[in-house]
């Protein structure tokens, strides 16, 4: 028979009481058949402590073994990723609490615990996040003290407070080290699993796209002016370029796509000749950028921008690209003109031809009011002035949009006249278009809430999608048809005239958004974004300010000065940390149980027979019952019970104890 490790009842319960926290700080990312093995893993340890169900034999673990892999292979297709492997992990500290037999095994689940706790912060970088992976680590820190603590050491929340006294002496190291450690890459990568969706605005465009994004409060980034914040009507966050019509969806075109040094100008580089196109007037902008994890390359800027700092660059279409996927917040500075013109002198064939291509054989009768109206308008301005009377005069602004067909231009212009933003820029693009006019859609979001700390919040809802023609002497001239049909929502945002409107933030039903209206509830909304907006920028944007802030600390930032700073600094906080360990503590109160032992030795010691030092409980008994062997059996028997008690696993009960050392009669020898 396979020699088995016991674990004790206290231990158990961190031990199970972490596995839960963590388990449950992956929960939102993890298969629902991972969590549902995690609940059954934790009730067959909890029977098994009971004794009522075995431990899993070789077979049957082999069996959740190749259940698991299979499992991770059905759900994910391709294991190489951030959330399989996160998940195998996962599977992995489930199947070892399972299996869990020596105390190696005990030490190796708290070890996994610490790292799957560690691990979710590849996914979440919040404040509440921080706090909770670090109450996550506070229980699994208790459960290792635990594994070395007897049932009856001082109840069940010794093994918490210890944990909370070692983190809490950890704490300033930890800070210390935050501050002045040199900033170095990662010995790793792990490509990001983009098997989940992730809300935001996509590289396509079709109806109901962007009608869908209005039902989400997510936050999309924040923003911090250098100065004051520019009216709402010119926050104009641009993100992609869509020149390429299938008829039905708006997408990149392969030149605009194109990873290419040539259309390419990162941070830092020469300017490129296209962009020398560019006629940038009047003072520049300066912002900075918060964003939220996108798992895409492209930013968000107003027209016309300029990347502020490394690893951002722009690209030939006037947008800004991050050098990686945006996996976590980012931070990065913009420089932009709001007055300008792009390509007012000419535009290149091979452009025209992109931004004028449409499909054969779709919307014919948009197709032949666009031609109708280039025969009655030959001038360019006109016909778009023209364009947006008609959205002026016949349509509406709805969240909650009919579902359009084939032919969606004609059944939303002719049919339904009821739309979004995306109705509006894709139908406007295929008239100019269909009307010889270059244009193309611009994707991004528009407007945002202005917080009272200063900075600007753009959410998900803000999401907007716009139009771009090509005039001669003008050069690209954004143009809003949704501004023509509800200048409401570019004016003051989409929540002041939709915030009513049924399926407004629909997929977010816990946010506070939906309480702005009363007072209290919007001050702590505010005040929340705050801190987690400082939160991001002065510790997840600390990197990029790690140099000024040593140099005004020391003065010089080199190897040398930096690695003096810690060692007398971390030298003096160990040295505080050891001076306050030599502080005597107070007297604790004794057990009840060593009470009465002592009781025991000092009868004893009355009648001649004192306990030798080092002397234990077993070995002084049997002494007594060689030295008196007529009180061999009753200090034996005391003895044993004592030690039942204070180390085994029978019931504390001192009072049983105080009354067999008071019947203990001792002859003075």
């Amino acid at each position: 028979m396979t020699p088995t490790w016991q674990i004790r009842r206290h231990a158990l319960f961190w031990l199970l009481t972490a596995y839960a926290a963590v388990i449950a700080l992956h929960a939102e990312h993890l298969p629902r058949w991972i969590l549902v093995a995690a609940v059954i893993a934790a009730c067959w340890r909890i029977q098994c402590f009971r004794g009522a169900w075995p431990l899993p034999g070789r077979p049957l673990k082999l069996g959740l073994l190749a259940m698991c892999l299979t499992g991770l292979l059905l759900e994910y297709g391709n294991p190489i990723g951030l959330e399989p492997m996160v998940a195998l992990l996962v599977s992995a500290y489930v199947m070892k609490l399972l299996e869990m037999v020596h105390r190696r095994d005990a030490y190796l689940v708290v070890l996994l615990a610490f790292f799957v706790a560690a691990l979710a912060a590849l996914f979440d970088q919040s404040i509440s996040g921080a706090g909770y992976v670090l109450g996550c680590l506070l229980l699994v820190l208790a459960a290792l003290i635990g594994l070395h603590q007897s049932d009856t050491t001082s109840g069940r929340l010794r093994p918490l407070r210890g944990a909370a006294a070692l983190l809490f002496q950890a704490m300033p190291l930890m800070i210390l080290m935050f501050l002045l450690m040199p900033r170095v890459g990662a010995l790793w990568s792990v490509p990001i699993q983009t098997h989940k969706a992730k809300t935001g605005v996509t590289d396509t465009m079709s109806p109901g796209d962007f009608s869908q994004l209005g039902r989400s409060a997510e936050l999309a980034f924040r923003v911090t002016f250098d100065g004051a914040i520019p009216p709402q009507r010119q926050l104009y966050w641009r993100g992609l370029v869509l020149s390429k019509f299938d008829g039905r969806v708006w997408s990149r075109t392969f030149r605009t796509s194109l990873d290419d040094g040539a259309l390419l100008q990162w941070y830092g580089q020469q300017q490129k000749h296209w962009d020398q196109l560019i006629e940038r007037r009047g003072d520049p902008l300066r912002y900075s950028v918060v964003i939220e994890p996108t798992q895409q390359l492209w930013l968000y800027a107003l027209n016309t921008a300029l990347p502020g700092g490394r690893g951002v660059a722009l690209t030939r279409d006037f947008r800004l690209i991050s050098a990686q996927p945006v996996t976590s917040k980012q931070q990065y500075q913009v420089i932009s003109w709001l007055d300008y013109r792009i390509e007012s002198a000419n535009l290149s064939p091979d452009r025209r031809k992109i931004e004028l291509q449409l499909p054969d054989g779709f919307n014919p009768r948009a197709a032949a009011l666009a031609q109708r109206w280039r025969r009655l308008e030959s001038n360019d301005r006109a016909l778009v002035q023209r364009v947006l009377n008609l959205y002026n005069r016949e349509f509406i602004y709805t969240l909650q949009p009919p579902l359009l067909g084939r032919d969606s231009v004609d059944e939303f212009l002719f049919d339904t006249q009821r739309g979004f933003c995306e109705h509006f820029a894709g139908s406007f693009v295929f008239l100019m278009r269909a009307a010889g006019i270059p244009a193309r859609v611009v994707a991004g979001y528009q407007g945002g809430e202005r917080h009272p700390d200063g900075y600007l919040s753009v959410r998900q809802y803000d999401a907007h999608a716009w139009a771009e023609v090509w005039l001669p002497d003008e050069g690209w001239v954004s143009i809003d048809p949704t501004a023509h049909v509800a200048p409401e929502r570019i004016e003051g945002g989409i929540q002041t005239l939709l915030g009513d409107e049924e399926g407004f933030l629909a997929d977010s039903p816990a946010s506070l958004m939906r309480f702005r209206h009363i007072g209290w509830i919007n001050r702590l909304r505010l005040d929340m974004e705050a801190l987690n907006y400082h939160w991001a920028l002065w510790v997840l944007g600390y990197d990029q300010k790690q140099q000024s802030f040593l140099r005004g600390l020391l003065g010089d930032t080199s190897p040398l000065r930096i690695a003096l700073a810690l060692l007398v600094t971390g030298g003096g906080l160990v040295l505080l940390i050891g001076l306050w360990k030599l502080i005597p503590d107070r007297p604790k109160p004794v057990d009840p149980l060593d009470r009465q032992f002592q009781a025991l030795c000092r009868k004893l010691a009355s009648g001649g027979f004192a306990r030798l030092s080092g002397e234990g409980p077993r070995a002084f008994a049997e002494r007594i019952g060689l030295e008196q062997p007529e009180l061999a059996e009753q200090v034996m028997a005391i003895s044993r019970a004592y030690e039942g008690m204070r180390y085994g696993d029978q019931a504390p009960q001192p009072e049983l104890l105080a009354k067999a050392v008071k019947q203990l009669t001792v002859v003075r020898r």
